[in-house]
């Protein structure tokens, strides 16, 4: 069947039912802050300029606090800038943490171009200036990956002693997700010609040999990474202290929202 042929068939096949379009659903809005809006009452934003071993340029924050008691080093998703941390900030704000923000190289404020040996090279550098913040401080150092940032909590994970680290919304393995995408109807129509270095990322492989504690969290509503993803990676995890959230009615980029959300990382910290 060609493409041309497959696309009639579902145009076709769509016209004979209802797809409901809500108002909520319309609108991809964000919340902006940046370091001149920024307020909070518990915390301090500091903008910072990291260079990496590569010459790179990046933009980072730390938010701060007096009775910080543990640091959170965060890895966002693929979409992820700090000016839409909004939710995240809030979510941390009523914990003792600080946390440290940044911008991958060739998003926002960051120089140079993206790539995964690149990406890992900033999570390398921003791990390392994190620890000597926490270590300065006497507190433990916990790290944060949400979607693709799950890949970079992995690989930092399994190369340093972390206290503790967090898979949000995570990928399991790329050649897996992909299938996951694509309903299996489709499959035979749809190819996915994936570059190796990132077809090479597996976190199945990397919690395998990973024994720090680990929390992850997802949602069954999740159409990005579904939630048996989060569940595939809890089994495989080697870990003695791990821990499975589910947070119903969430969907890929909205837990922070969600009053568990901010429960569920405070316990994994502080019990």
């Amino acid at each position: 069947m060609k493409l041309s042929t497959l696309l009639l068939f579902l145009i076709l096949f769509s016209a004979c039912t209802t797809i409901e379009i809500k108002e909520e659903d319309a609108f991809d809005n964000h919340r902006t802050v940046t370091p001149e809006s920024f307020s909070s009452q518990n915390l301090t934003l500091s903008n910072k300029t990291i260079e990496t071993d590569d010459g790179v340029t990046l933009n980072a924050w730390h938010l701060t606090r007096d009775d910080a008691q543990a640091t959170v080093l965060y890895f966002g998703g693929n979409g992820f800038l700090m000016v839409k941390s909004r939710p995240l900030i809030e979510a941390y704000s009523n914990m003792p943490v600080n946390i440290i923000l940044f911008d991958y190289r060739g998003y926002g404020l960051s120089s140079g171009e993206p790539s995964v040996e690149g990406i890992q090279t900033d999570a390398r550098t921003m791990y390392r200036h994190a620890d000597a913040l926490s270590d300065s401080l006497s507190i433990p150092l916990y790290i944060h990956g949400h979607s693709m940032g799950s890949f970079l909590s992995t690989y930092t994970a399994k190369r340093e002693d972390v206290a503790g680290y967090i898979l949000e919304s995570p990928v399991s393995e790329v050649s897996g997700w992909t299938k996951k995408l694509v309903p299996w109807l489709l499959r035979p129509f749809v190819r996915f010609d994936i570059d190796s270095n990132i077809a090479s990322q597996n976190n199945l492989e990397r919690v395998a040999s990973i024994t720090s504690p680990l929390l992850v969290i997802g949602s069954t509503e999740d159409n990005i990474t579904p939630f048996e993803m989060a569940e595939d990676l809890y089994k495989a995890s080697a870990s003695s202290d791990k821990k499975l959230v589910s947070i119903e009615g969430g969907n890929h980029n909205d837990l922070p929202y969600f009053g568990n959300y901010a429960t569920s990382i405070e316990e994994f910290i502080f019990n």
